[in-house]
């Protein structure tokens, strides 16, 4: 049993490969069981709000419902009140997302109206991460914190993490443009410049192509999480980010991720830099394999290399792996945002593009909710049709650019 709550697809997506449509079906599914009053974790074994989990919850809602509510309920009951006395359900990286969160939130809706009642909550939130940084200006572990980062026994936590300080840079710069959009002063915020040099003294190596996890072990260990983040955020220049997707991200010697929570990050990561492919491939390997074993809804975390009931262990228990996860539902966003190719451009999309992939599947069909509309895309025998309820929208294709207008169908 479960509350009802009114929650209605707005999307949908179809191709050549039935496999990919019963993927974005199950991650709808998935979705659905996950989102109750607030968006939780899993709706069987946890049944709670985790802020990593539901700042994917809140992207993957954009490409689905794209119901703002849902998502100010969440936020809201995250975010609690002042005074903060530990952080987002205890871990570093969750309050950092849940400020993140709150600007992309405005930024897809230009709701200011919220933003505006929830500054002060905000503001007080970043102030108590910030006071307990370290000696260099590094989020570092506290008693009682938990730095989490990803479930992955690869990632080198000793000490400050890069992932972490990458994290801190980005809300750094979200706080400061919350606070111009509701007219208030930032006195105690980090000076966003001067904390990316020390992030690049302390944790990027050149000859490794990338940032290492830590600095304080000595180790020099590589993984794919800061660096995807660095791609993800525009924190590396171009250069770099060229540099980290044939050094990290398409290296096979550097670990793989193994939860399709981490796995949406890598996988935006490798579309923003054009290898739309990579992530197609991975939706029928990663979370199709799934599908083939029997799953109806997506796990927590996948291992192609398990066999059987391993695939059902976690948390040193046998059968402790959730496997109903919201953070599972990352494909809904990718097919939308990244083969049917719409991405607004503007706060509260009143621009926007649709950018369709062309060369990967030999036809699809899709619909993408948009703040107050929806985008339809087809390919079919060579030719691209796109519709939107709303103007604004511009079609990229061939190398040209296409203005759409409301109501009326296009063809190239």
């Amino acid at each position: 049993e479960y509350e009802y709550l009114p929650l209605t697809d707005k999307a949908s997506f179809e191709c050549n490969d039935p496999m990919i449509k019963k993927v974005f079906d199950v991650c709808a599914y998935t979705f659905h069981l996950n989102s109750r009053e607030f968006f939780l974790d899993g709706i069987k074994r946890d049944r709670w709000v985790w802020s990593g989990d539901a700042y994917q919850s809140f992207m993957v809602n954009r490409y689905l419902y794209a119901d703002p509510e849902i998502t100010k309920r969440t936020i809201l009951a995250l975010l609690g009140k002042p005074p903060y006395v530990q952080h987002i359900n205890t871990i570093n990286d969750y309050s950092l997302y849940l400020i993140i969160a709150a600007y992309d939130y405005w930024y897809d809706t230009e709701d200011t109206e919220f933003i505006k009642n929830i500054y002060e909550r905000l503001y007080g939130l970043y102030e108590f991460c910030v006071s307990r940084l370290d000696e260099n200006g590094f989020v570092c572990k506290r008693e009682g914190d938990w730095i989490f980062i990803d479930w992955n026994d690869h990632l080198d936590k000793e000490g400050p993490m890069c992932a972490e300080q990458i994290l801190l840079w980005q809300s750094t710069r979200c706080i400061k443009k919350l606070a111009q959009l509701t007219e208030n002063t930032v006195p105690c915020a980090i000076n966003e410049d001067i904390l990316r040099e020390k992030i690049y003294r302390f944790y990027y190596k050149k000859e490794l192509g990338g940032f290492i996890d830590g600095y304080t072990s000595g180790k020099n260990h590589i993984s794919r999480h800061q660096n995807v983040f660095a791609l993800l955020y525009g924190f590396a220049t171009e250069t770099e980010c060229k540099t980290i997707m044939e050094k990290v991200l398409c290296n096979p010697d550097v670990p793989a991720i193994t939860t399709p929570y981490f796995e949406l990050y890598e996988l935006m990561a490798m579309c923003k830099y054009g290898n739309v492919k990579y992530m197609t491939d991975m939706l029928a390997s990663y979370w199709g394999e799934m599908i083939k074993l029997g799953a109806t809804s997506v796990w927590e975390q996948f291992d192609p290399k398990k066999k059987g009931v391993e695939h059902y262990a976690m948390y040193g228990r046998a059968f402790g792996c959730s496997l109903c996860h919201a953070w599972g539902s990352g494909p809904i966003l990718l097919l939308g945002k990244y083969v049917a190719g719409v991405s607004i451009t503007s706060p509260g999309g009143k621009t926007f593009t649709i950018k369709p992939v062309t060369d990967i599947y030999s036809s699809f069909k899709a619909t993408v909710p948009l703040a107050s509309g929806e985008v339809s895309v087809s390919l079919e025998n060579g030719k691209i049709t796109v519709s939107a309820t709303v103007d604004g929208g511009t079609l990229i294709a061939n190398g040209r650019e296409y203005i759409i207008e409301k109501n009326k169908p296009f063809t190239v």
